[in-house]
């Protein structure tokens, strides 16, 4: 199920797939919130369901820009993951 908040004044709509809105944390929510108000955010904000809060952008979010590439958005989460795999150096 998905829903969106677009009650927020001068900012994107934020679209949630979600059931409610009571299973998000507050910083989670802020900072979605804080990246609908960019000037080169494009149509919307998303929030998958496994959203939370991150470092600046929420985990789970996505964000379209035009223009514009945020290296927190498309990079923090990887170092969850790297530390878990071995390379062999030649």
């Amino acid at each position: 199920m998905m829903f969106v908040l677009n009650n927020i004044k001068g900012a994107l709509p934020i679209k949630i797939w979600q059931e409610g809105i009571e299973n998000i944390d507050e910083n989670c929510l802020k900072q979605a919130e804080n990246l609908s108000r960019l000037p080169f955010a494009e149509k919307w904000i998303a929030l998958m369901p496994d959203t939370h809060a991150g470092k600046g952008m929420p985990i789970g979010g996505v964000i379209a820009c035009e223009e514009v590439v945020i290296p927190n958005a498309v990079g923090v989460i990887l170092a969850v993951e790297w530390p878990l795999c071995r390379l062999t150096l030649l």
